[in-house]
């Protein structure tokens, strides 16, 4: 968008014609001719009087500068309302649409490659971000196997200790995920609507790709795969309101979690929402698209959210509860990320 260059409109006269201005003049000129007066009485009335025509006149012309200055800053804010002109479109309100903000990140537990923000800044929104280097050979980032279904999130193996766990896929009752899962190479099966279920599939640990277009059988050979639904970023695009006209699940504003990827498949992002809690109510889906994409994530999809966003930070519940669910619910699975020396296959 190029920037815009405010300038009076064309019909702004310079100066507009003042009353007192026009007095003014004419007590100079009344000064000017009577001047062979001024050693006199009546010199010095005019003397008195020419000082304050002048005075008067450099108001007069003070007033009429700052009004013209003020409808020009007037002009600049409303901007030109043109055929060029460029509003925000199909944007919520209430999300920042600019990567302006400056992420405050700090290392967990002293791990330069993970690192942790609580982001409280907005009004009525409490997120967590992790950003994980999926590079760095101290950390390796797994997903609870099928035998361990059914858990809350600090009940899982090696919860407690690890550096983070986020809980990961949507389920069913019988806590069966949606969309293709592999946990340290083995696939889960069955699974649920994996045609429609964007995909996190890393072939190692170090090396992920989120599949927004779902393969057609698990990914192979493949080291981890989590999926959830519907995407938040794709190709650095946020998810539109307009996206979610026929899903009332996305519209309304929940607990959430999400993942993504950066344009150069590195850093492995993770947002959870807080929700659910009086003025924290959460979030709507395209509000997080929006977040995460001013965070440079490049591909993204949501998982499982509401109840089920929990999250620990080396073995502590870093997110607030909603209201009407105080107790960890019961999950599918859960991604886990340790230090590579404590890792147990």
């Amino acid at each position: 968008m190029k920037p815009m260059h405010c300038s009076a409109p064309p019909d702004l006269p310079r100066r507009w014609p003042v009353p007192s201005e026009r007095r003014a003049h004419q007590v100079v000129s009344v000064a000017a001719l009577s001047g062979q007066f001024r050693q006199g009485r009546a010199g010095r009335r005019l003397e008195q009087a020419r000082r304050i025509g002048i005075h008067t006149l450099r108001q007069a012309r003070a007033g009429a500068m700052a009004l013209t200055v003020a409808c020009l800053l007037v002009a600049c804010a409303h901007g030109p309302k043109g055929p060029g002109h460029r509003g925000t479109v199909d944007a919520p309100a209430s999300v920042p649409v600019s990567n302006a903000e400056t992420p405050h990140w700090q290392p967990v537990a002293g791990e330069p490659g993970l690192l942790y923000e609580r982001d409280d800044h907005r009004p009525g929104q409490v997120l967590h971000w992790l950003r994980l280097d999926l590079q760095d050979p101290r950390l390796r980032l797994t997903l609870t196997g099928p035998d361990e279904r059914g858990r809350p999130l600090d009940a899982f193996d090696g919860a407690t200790d690890a550096l983070a766990v986020i809980n990961a896929s949507f389920f069913d009752r019988a806590f069966t995920p949606r969309g293709w899962t592999v946990s340290a190479g083995q696939v889960w099966a069955p699974v649920l609507s994996a045609d429609s279920s964007p995909t996190l599939a890393c072939i190692t640990w170090i090396r992920c790709d989120v599949l927004l277009q779902p393969p057609p059988a698990p990914p192979s050979p493949a080291w981890l795969a989590v999926s959830g639904t519907p995407w938040l970023v794709r190709a650095g695009q946020a998810r539109r309101p307009s996206d979610d006209a026929d899903c009332r699940f996305c519209q309304a504003v929940h607990p959430r979690t999400a993942l993504g990827l950066d344009a150069d498949g590195r850093h492995l992002i993770v947002v959870l929402a807080e929700g659910r809690r009086g003025e924290v109510a959460g979030l709507r889906l395209s509000e997080l698209a929006v977040l995460m994409a001013a965070r440079g994530v490049h591909q993204a999809f949501n998982l499982d959210g509401g109840g089920s966003s929990s999250l620990l930070i080396e073995g502590r519940a870093t997110m607030a509860r909603p209201f009407n669910e105080p107790s960890l619910r019961p999950l599918a699975n859960a991604l886990i990320i340790r230090r590579t020396q404590d890792f147990a296959p």
